[in-house]
């Protein structure tokens, strides 16, 4: 084979790797419930630099909209446990997003959000559309068998 042709294949190949390298190193995030996110917080470590993936279940009487700034707050806890039998001790964190408030948007659903922790103590959705993912939680409930 000729020198040139090598380093031609060479160079393709370090392309291909490094555009699969920061596409990885973009789309990573630390996947992390709310107690994790709590804490942390509480032990002074700063998490405002880093892009996290929050999962957790929203709290429904916390959801407030504004329909004409596109503004949504809510909060979320760790778990549909701590939501339903110790929901006064649990750890809540409040979450902003930026958009049109998706329909799934109710009590116990579950809520993947994408973002990163405020200095206000809050957690900031990131702006694109998988951003805010949800999961109504009585639309994928395991069918009942009734097998008697």
């Amino acid at each position: 084979m000729k020198p040139k042709f090598i380093i031609g294949i060479g160079i393709v190949i370090v392309a291909v790797v490094a555009i699969m390298g920061f596409a990885i190193a973009g789309n990573s995030s630390m996947e992390v419930k709310v107690n994790d996110i709590v804490a942390q917080r509480s032990q002074g470590v700063d998490l405002s630099q880093r892009v996290l993936k929050l999962t957790g279940v929203v709290v429904g009487d916390s959801i407030v909209y504004d329909s004409a700034s596109m503004h949504l707050e809510f909060d979320v806890v760790n778990s549909r446990e701590e939501l339903s039998s110790n929901l006064a001790q649990a750890s809540r964190l409040r979450v902003v997003y930026q958009g049109v408030r998706p329909d799934t948007l109710v009590n116990e659903a579950s809520a993947i959000v994408t973002g990163k922790l405020g200095d206000d103590g809050k957690f900031h959705a990131g702006q694109s559309q998988d951003s805010l993912m949800l999961q109504c939680p009585t639309k994928y409930q395991k069918a009942e068998t009734a097998s008697r």
